[in-house]
């Protein structure tokens, strides 16, 4: 399954279906921010979206199954050209071959030849390795090889340690899994490489003819994060060995799941960020008695379940923006929109513009 920030208006219904099947940018709110004691970070209140990826253009004609005429006029207002293989190959020409200029390209024509290609030019690129290790044509034991070596060359940053988990337990070495996961408590950063991707990518498009406001909203809805995927499966893969282990045991996995949703929700960008991040967390609390002691700091089972809940909720209630409400929008307004994902993170950025338009904003329950 893959994931891409495409459509803003669906994440209310990723809300929904996360939730169901298990479920980076402003300082969190002190109201909301509890952490598992192992870890201490606070408890989500960073954003980040995604949602199933349908191979959608805004180039595509109407004969396409997965063509959305609304994407595609808004897309044709603001000036956005997907460009072509040819067109792409000119831009990395003039680019001197540019690492981030081949992987630009192969996110926008979902091409791995184009990260290959950017291993080629620099074998220990982070960058090239993450999209590669994660791209489906990729052989199973090379997306591990290369997630070694990702984990290798970026020690701190826990994501690497969760792609390199998530698949070495499809690989069935759970064990291995556990062991690299146990790892990421000490790692201290989280970068699944979503800004520098989709800055690459719009740096692309306007190097090829798109508009600067159009290229900026292409870039932050279309460029997929398959990694949450990964992370969603992992959380699921350690909770499932909590029934059959000691006590101990199971509050080390716990925490472990806490923690994964605490880094992955502590990160700016998009809402679904957030909502896998939270859900990883509310996951880490099933089967324990409301009035116990959490693995969140300070807090019980229910206190903890409920200010994740609550922040949830915040979500849910939170009124997005799809194509018909942006088509209507001035260009300029949109851009300071789109300046504002990257700068406070998706949520903060649509309270804002929700003030700006009179629409309501998020009621706390």
């Amino acid at each position: 399954m893959k994931f891409t920030p495409k459509y803003v208006f669906f994440s209310l219904l990723v809300v929904v279906m996360l939730t169901f099947l298990m479920i980076r940018g402003t300082e969190p709110s002190k109201d909301n921010s509890i952490g598992p004691e192992k870890f201490s970070p606070s408890l989500g209140l960073k954003k980040r979206k995604e949602s199933t990826q349908k191979k959608t253009h805004p180039d595509q004609n109407s004969s396409d199954s997965y063509h959305d005429s609304e994407i595609q006029e808004l897309m044709d207002q603001l000036g956005v050209r997907v460009p072509s293989h040819d067109q792409l190959e000119n831009y990395i020409e003039k680019s001197g071959n540019n690492v981030e200029a081949l992987i630009a390209a192969g996110v926008i024509l979902n091409d791995s030849s184009y990260f290959i290609r950017a291993l080629e030019n620099n074998p220990n690129d982070a960058h090239a390795l993450f999209c590669l290790a994660l791209n489906e044509s990729t052989e199973s034991a090379a997306k591990i090889d290369l997630a070694k070596k990702l984990l290798k060359d970026q020690p701190d940053n826990a994501t690497a340690s969760y792609l390199l988990a998530s698949l070495q337990a499809e690989s069935g070495n759970i064990d291995e899994s556990i062991d690299t996961l146990l790892g990421s408590f000490e790692q201290k950063g989280y970068d699944d490489f979503y800004n520098q991707t989709s800055l690459k990518v719009e740096d692309a498009l306007r190097g090829t003819g798109s508009s600067e406001s159009g290229s900026t909203l292409y870039s932050l809805w279309n460029v997929p994060v398959p990694i949450l995927a990964k992370i969603n499966g992992i959380a699921k893969t350690v909770m499932e060995l909590v029934p059959q282990s000691d006590p101990q045991r199971a509050q080390e996995l716990r925490s472990l799941v806490a923690s994964i949703g605490a880094n992955v929700s502590n990160e700016n960008t998009s809402i679904i960020n957030e909502l896998v991040g939270l859900a990883a967390q509310i996951k880490s609390l099933e089967g324990m008695d409301n009035d116990s002691v959490s693995h969140f700091e300070n807090l019980s089972v229910q206190e903890a379940r409920n200010s994740l809940e609550q922040r949830k909720s915040s979500i849910r209630n939170l009124t997005l923006f799809g194509p018909n409400d942006l088509i209507s929008m001035d260009s300029a307004l949109i851009e300071s929109y789109m300046n504002r994902i990257r700068a406070v993170g998706e949520y903060e950025a649509t309270r804002w513009l929700n003030q700006r338009t009179k629409r309501p904003l998020p009621r706390n329950k």
